[in-house]
């Protein structure tokens, strides 16, 4: 599961969206659920698409195909949408994982689980192809496990891949899916994998000598020399009830229930006499412990958490310590209540709560502020000006904004140097501000330190974590420039080197983080600190990436590049011959991608240099493109978006030439509110 990014809808029908489960082409998938019942998956068509007549067609066709299908190893749709201006519809999410992740987390199925499974998820096949139904798009995001089942999810309502792009997946049969015979051999890659770890039929040579004969056959390229569902089923055992999960993998699967059971909305009913609510929510956190100390050396256990957890007072160490704050942002404001804003607004930057609710301005004229954007109120000031703040960043998760400020500027000139900076989070709810310096370099040895500035910041998926660049200079000696702290507790957990300044830093994932050096991008193993992919000639330290996607974006030479990392492929490139004409100096301020709009933003600058302070001038750009036809929206009109753009499902929040923000029709491009 990955947080809701501020650009996903709050809700569909009844359901309450929590998390996001997946993507394709044409729709995104949701954890959603309504108090008192069983959490569902909710696919909701895409925005694009939604507008698109035969696309709404096609889904809507998808989803009644589907109706009425079920049973114990195929998820059942239990509600829909079709007429609903964005169509959704809504099946059966046990509690538990889907097969990708459990793999990816903890490596592949024990042998012992590996018949349960192949029987299981054929039978699945079986009464999906009896009914005269195909699934169409088998992959293991498509395989749910439970503590007592495997089952199908999403049958029928996902297109093949063939008929989404023209090239078929690693999962894909070579004739293309959405036939039963495609089905059989989705099923044989996709069991490839849970025995092996490697996507599609590459895995072959891991699947036990039991099963071998049955995956090869379904493997056949020649549809035809493919048994059937039914057939599979008899040759794995019949009808009868597949074996349970061995206690190694029903203990992982049982974790991952509990984090789906804790993102769900708390039960309607007024809690029990003497604090019964809040049990439920302990007794949560308490199962997880017990299902690892339950059979000593669990199976994965050493990937359930990305990083080692800080020790706790009696020596031993808690996975399941609270995370973020999750109140939304309007709840309560713990800072103090400010008076009115008093002189110019002079914000450099803005962005969104993940709630959408609240507006953070920051600026080195500004400080930080926060904004109730729809009212146009002012919520707080955790920063003044006087602090140069600069690079707010919200956490994915709850109302936590971190952000690099300047230590004690006075204190910095008495002793006649530039101020340091330092990244400071501040939590919003309850007001709790921290410093945290990231990675610093060893003492001399004198015992005197030279310190660093933090130079980038980014917050992990779930929140818990922040990384943070730090500069580097020549006349200091280390190893290490990113640091990942704990953002509970503080503590530094993790180190590794860049080799150089960072100038941007992004989670790709749990395990993933991108950073921006002075001309490439490196993809960082956040465990290990091993790099894992380069991107080369990189022409600015100032990067984007897209939340939930395996994607980058960057500058280089006279264009700003949107690069797949997966592939390694661009997904398209955008004319910037005015920032490649500047010779030396030119700065981007920021980089802004809408995956939703097909919108991408950039702001740059680039100062004359002129020795005479009084000849001195700066000249500033941006622009706004259509990824679809590659039009620059803001040619002629720059100035209400010139310092940088935050994009939200309603609007788009420009930062003017004159330092306030407009509010922004994201169809029209007018300003229709002005905060300042």
């Amino acid at each position: 599961m990955l947080p809701l990014h501020p650009h996903d809808p709050p809700s569909a029908g009844p359901y309450r969206l929590l998390a996001r489960l997946g993507e394709d082409h044409r729709t995104r998938s949701y954890l959603g659920a309504v108090p008192g019942r069983p959490p569902v998956r909710v696919r909701i068509l895409r925005s694009a698409q939604a507008t698109d007549p035969t696309s709404r067609s096609a889904f809507a066709h998808r989803v009644r195909s589907a109706s009425g299908l079920g049973g114990p190893h195929v998820a059942a749709v239990l509600d829909a949408d079709l007429d609903s201006p964005v169509p959704w519809a809504a099946t059966e999410r046990p509690l538990g994982t889907d097969l990708d992740g459990l793999v990816r987390d903890h490596g592949p199925l024990p042998t012992a689980a590996l018949h349960s499974f192949a029987l299981a998820t054929a039978q699945g096949l079986a009464a999906l192809h009896t009914a005269q139904r195909a699934h169409g798009a088998l992959t293991p995001e498509s395989v749910l496990l439970t503590g007592d089942r495997a089952l199908l999810a999403d049958p029928g309502l996902i297109p093949s891949h063939e008929a989404q792009d023209g090239a078929g997946g690693v999962f894909d049969p070579p004739e293309g899916g959405g036939t039963p015979a495609g089905d059989v051999f989705s099923w044989a890659a996709v069991l490839c994998f849970a025995a092996s770890g490697v996507e599609g039929p590459r895995g072959l040579d891991r699947v036990p000598l039991q099963l071998r004969g049955a995956v090869d056959a379904c493997l056949q390229e020649n549809a035809n020399l493919r048994p059937s569902a039914v057939d599979l089923v008899i040759m794995l055992g019949g009808t009868a009830s597949a074996a349970p999960w061995p206690p190694e993998l029903a203990s992982v699967i049982d974790v991952s229930a509990v984090a789906v059971h804790r993102a769900l909305p708390a039960e309607p009913a007024a809690p029990e006499p003497g604090g019964r609510g809040r049990f439920i929510g302990l007794a949560a956190g308490a199962l997880v412990l017990t299902l690892v100390t339950a059979t000593g050396a669990v199976w994965g256990y050493d990937r359930l958490f990305a990083l080692p957890q800080e020790s706790t007072a009696d020596g031993g160490s808690d996975p399941t310590d609270a995370g973020p704050d999750d109140a939304a942002c309007l709840d309560g404001i713990g800072f103090s209540e400010p008076g009115g804003w008093e002189g110019e607004l002079n914000a450099g930057e803005a962005v969104f709560s993940p709630d959408g609710d609240v507006l953070a301005l920051a600026g080195d004229d500004h400080g930080l502020s926060l904004w109730d954007w729809r009212e146009g109120e002012l919520l707080a000031v955790p920063a003044e000006g006087a602090d140069l703040v600069r690079d707010a960043v919200f956490s994915p998760v709850g109302c936590r904004v971190s952000a690099i400020r300047a230590e004690d500027v006075e204190e910095a000139e008495r002793e006649e140097r530039p101020p340091y900076r330092l990244a400071t989070t501040y939590d919003v709810p309850t007001g709790r501000t921290q410093d945290h310096l990231g990675a610093q370099p060893a003492p001399r040895p004198d015992g005197s330190r030279e310190r660093t500035s933090v130079s980038a910041s980014a917050f992990s998926p779930d929140g818990r974590l922040l990384a943070l660049g730090t500069s580097t200079r020549y006349e200091v000696d280390r190893d290490d420039s990113i640091g990942v702290v704990d953002v509970e507790t503080g503590e530094l957990v993790r180190t590794f080197n860049d080799g150089e300044s960072t100038g941007s830093l992004a989670f790709l994932d749990d395990t993933r983080l991108a950073g921006s050096g002075s001309d490439t991008i490196t993809v960082w193993d956040v465990e290990t600190g091993d790099p894992l992919q380069t991107v080369r000639n990189v022409a600015s330290r100032t990067m984007a990436t897209v939340p939930g996607r395996n994607q980058v974006l960057y500058v280089r030479n006279g264009e700003v590049v949107w690069r797949d990392l997966e592939n390694d492929s661009e997904l398209g490139a955008f004319p910037l011959d005015d920032y490649a004409a500047v010779p030396f100096g030119a700065y981007v301020r920021s980089l802004t991608p809408d995956a939703e709009r097909g919108l991408v933003h950039i702001a740059w600058y680039h100062s004359t240099g002129e020795e005479d302070p009084a000849d001195r001038s700066t000249i500033r750009r941006a622009h706004l493109w259509d990824v679809e036809t590659g039009e620059d929206l803001l040619a002629g009109n720059e100035d209400p978006m010139l310092l940088g753009a935050a994009f939200h499902p309603e609007v788009i929040a420009g930062v003017g030439a004159d330092g306030n923000v407009n509010i922004i029709d994201p169809d029209t491009l007018e300003t229709v509110d002005v905060i300042g």
